[in-house]
């Protein structure tokens, strides 16, 4: 296959191990000692490319700064192809620097193109092909008590719909489930960085973090229930299930906080908001996006089972246990889909805001506070 921003030329000659080279991995140690980062950084770079919010400008300087040390524009490549940079930007970024012409820019594009529609298809292909063995199975066992395949899970799910109560039951259950995520969304950035920056509060908060990792949810669920009752349980479990996660990976992104710069934010003056977008920022920002991708997950699967245990009203839970308490499977199965379906809608707007925070603000450093 030719390689886009070769020369006709490197391609002839390079045919028989392009392809061996272009599959070849690095480490981030070997990295780091190519180009003469910290392995730390890098790893931090990673996370940014891994979460997308990498810009491509920012690329540019640091692809310059490789090829002024005397890289090729090969090793380059297969560098960025190791940090996980799609081929389409690694030629946009190889084109911003005169590294690659505007042919082999639209050329990877093209590729990159055809691979998500190779790999459309074949996502498509696996549901269909799990959601005709779920309804093979159902057909096999023939007993709506025990299964219900996606056809009769599809036919109460429109039942559902056409009940007038179907979507504030929906609201109820996503509002007390995001006001315990987004409680402790907000109380674990503030301990991690009060943790921080004073050490007693950091050795009193550590014992407490890892009990509340320990104790069991359904120890949580019952005390819960004993100490607010049974319609507030779903904020406070969702609370306490996902603070330590968030306070965790956010200390660990204060503590990767560059000493250097905070030192160069010093001397220029920069007050204490801006150090804290500027420089604090970028570094925790990989850490809380990938500790909240975890954490709105486990707070939806606690927020639903203490639901179905306390069974407030209205709330998806209540409807789950009654499915359960009649033998409706095809009801149970349908109030599950709904439970995964706003979950998932939930997590893509939440990230989605969180990764339009994570984007650079240097633009504003000019500007009066």
């Amino acid at each position: 296959m030719r390689v886009p921003w070769r020369s006709d030329k490197a391609n002839a000659t390079a045919a028989s191990s392009g392809a061996a080279r272009r599959e070849e991995k690095l480490s981030l140690a070997q990295i780091a000692q190519i180009v003469g980062l910290p392995e730390e950084r890098l790893a931090q770079i990673s996370q940014l490319i891994a979460s997308g919010t990498l810009p491509e400008e920012q690329m540019g300087p640091m692809v310059h700064m490789a090829h002024g040390k005397g890289l090729e524009t090969e090793q380059i490549m297969q560098m960025m192809r190791s940090l996980g940079v799609p081929e389409d930007r690694i030629a946009r970024v190889l084109a911003s620097q005169g590294l690659a012409t505007p042919e082999q820019v639209r050329a990877a594009e093209e590729e990159r193109r055809r691979a998500n529609r190779a790999r459309l298809v074949r996502k498509a292909f696996i549901v269909l092909f799990w959601l005709a063995v779920w309804e093979i199975a159902d057909r096999v066992v023939d007993n709506r008590l025990i299964l219900a395949g996606p056809i009769r899970t599809i036919q109460a799910l429109v039942e559902q719909l056409a009940q007038s109560d179907f979507w504030m039951i929906c609201l109820a259950s996503t509002g007390r489930i995001a006001l315990g995520f987004l409680l402790s969304f907000s109380v674990g950035i503030l301990l991690a960085l009060v943790a921080s920056k004073v050490r007693l509060v950091r050795e009193f908060l550590d014992p407490l973090m890892s009990l509340l990792k320990t104790i069991p949810m359904v120890s949580f669920i019952i005390m819960l229930l004993i100490w607010v009752g049974n319609q507030a349980l779903t904020v406070y479990l969702s609370f306490l299930i996902v603070l330590p996660l968030i306070y965790i990976n956010m200390l660990t992104g204060f503590d990767h906080v560059d000493k250097q710069m905070l030192e160069m934010a010093h001397a220029f003056g920069l007050s204490p908001w801006r150090r804290f977008m500027y420089v604090y920022r970028p570094a925790f920002m990989p850490f809380l996006l990938s500790s909240c991708k975890m954490s709105i997950g486990m707070s939806w699967k606690a927020g639903v089972m203490a639901e179905v245990l306390a069974t407030p009203k209205p709330s998806i839970g209540k409807e789950m246990m009654e499915a359960k308490t009649f033998l409706a499977t095809p009801d149970l199965f349908a109030w599950t889909v709904v439970v995964i379906v706003l979950s998932l809608v939930f997590e893509k707007a939440f990230m989605e805001l969180l990764k339009r925070a994570a984007r650079p603000m240097g633009g504003m450093l000019g500007r009066k506070d």
